[in-house]
């Protein structure tokens, strides 16, 4: 299966090691980092989400008009906008960059964020709306003529929409380690985005989507977020590692405290793995984990080109065939990892296709998504 590259789109350029405010809002910023992401080879982009963000909507049309081929992830939260409408806004933004479109549907860190948009339902509830959300979504996506729904979380009579995604439907994207998340991811995703791990993390998370996905007869692709460190030595990328361990340390102070990330259980396994130690299997590296806690997705691949390459296709081995591939220097480490690393990992994968097809032309797992 071709793999999937994506970056992330923040609405200002800033990182750890290169703090800016967060109420910054930088619209030439965003064009700048849209520009550099499609002519550097990613397919996508994650546009983030929550309570006190600039509108992901908006910033996503503004991509789509700075770009010629790459897409969006669109961070959405089920149930403060209708799913009829969200189906048409989803389906209309499609249709301004046809079929790059995709949905990272998110049921927040904790209540706390979701009160602050008025949200009183439960992580329970929630995940359980999200169900039914999705639902609505393709129907609407799909249906030829108006529909009525009447269930437990949403009533409408003719819900409609007279715009179509351009290949008939939205990729949905869902993550979340909860027993709660994970029934949903099973019946409902057709891509299960999670945080950074090890390889022999990310088997069990496979083993466990696809036991619950396996149930409603699904075969769901899976994506992992990792962030890299890349240089052309192996000696010289660890020596970075430690240059940004240091500059993360003495900006402590300026980064917002990301206190909902710490009721989540995928970012209770992040500071889990961060107790694991400095290095683990062939170059992850959990400095900034150990750092920041449960407070970061930050665990990180340090090495050459090559020495990523190979280890992301462990991953690919395990059966992620998605990644968010992110730096810590906002802008130059979106461009090499464009030119260094993304074309080598295509050519590997490919080439690893090509063995697997000729040894078992029917293997199973990798389908995209059912």
């Amino acid at each position: 299966m071709p793999v999937e590259i994506n970056g992330l789109l923040n609405h200002n350029i800033s990182s750890e090691t290169h703090p800016v405010p967060f109420e910054t809002f930088d619209p030439e910023g965003i064009a700048r980092m849209a520009r550099l992401h499609d002519a550097w080879g990613y397919d996508k982009v994650l546009v983030a989400n929550a309570a006190i963000m600039p509108d992901n909507f908006t910033i996503a049309g503004y991509v789509a008009a700075n770009t010629t081929r790459l897409g969006v992830m669109l961070a959405h939260r089920p149930g403060f906008i209708p799913p009829t409408m969200a189906a048409r806004m989803l389906a209309t933004l499609d249709r301004l960059m046809p079929g790059r479109v995709g949905v990272h549907i998110i049921t927040a860190a904790s209540d706390e964020e979701t009160q602050a948009d008025g949200d009183y339902r439960t992580k329970v509830e929630r995940y359980d709306r999200a169900k039914e959300y999705i639902s609505v979504l393709r129907r609407i996506w799909t249906s030829e003529k108006p529909v009525d729904h009447d269930d437990k979380w949403f009533r409408f009579n003719g819900g409609f929409a007279a715009i179509k995604p351009t290949q008939g439907t939205v990729p949905v994207y869902f993550g979340g380690m909860s027993p709660a998340a994970l029934e949903v991811a099973g019946e409902y995703c057709d891509t299960f985005a999670t945080l950074s791990d090890t390889v022999a993390g990310m088997t069990e998370v496979v083993a466990k989507v696809r036991e619950a996905a396996a149930l409603h007869g699904r075969s769901p692709r899976f994506l992992m977020s990792i962030r890299i460190v890349i240089a052309d030595s192996e000696e010289a990328a660890w020596a970075r590692a430690d240059e940004i361990r240091e500059a993360v340390a003495a900006n402590m102070g300026k980064l917002a405290p990301n206190t909902a990330a710490v009721k989540a259980d995928g970012f209770k396994r992040t500071a889990e793995l961060a107790a694991r130690g400095d290095r683990l299997e062939k170059c992850f590296w959990n400095g900034i984990n150990q750092l920041r806690g449960g407070q970061s997705n930050s665990g990180t691949l340090v090495g050459t080109p090559a020495q990523l390459a190979d280890a992301l296709m462990d991953y690919y081995d395990a059966g992620v065939s998605a990644f968010i591939l992110r730096g810590f220097d906002p802008v130059e480490d979106v461009i090499a990892i464009g030119r260094d690393l993304i074309p080598l990992l295509r050519a590997k994968v490919a080439e690893r296709d090509a063995e697997l097809a000729e040894a078992n032309p029917c293997r199973p797992d990798r389908a995209p998504f059912a």
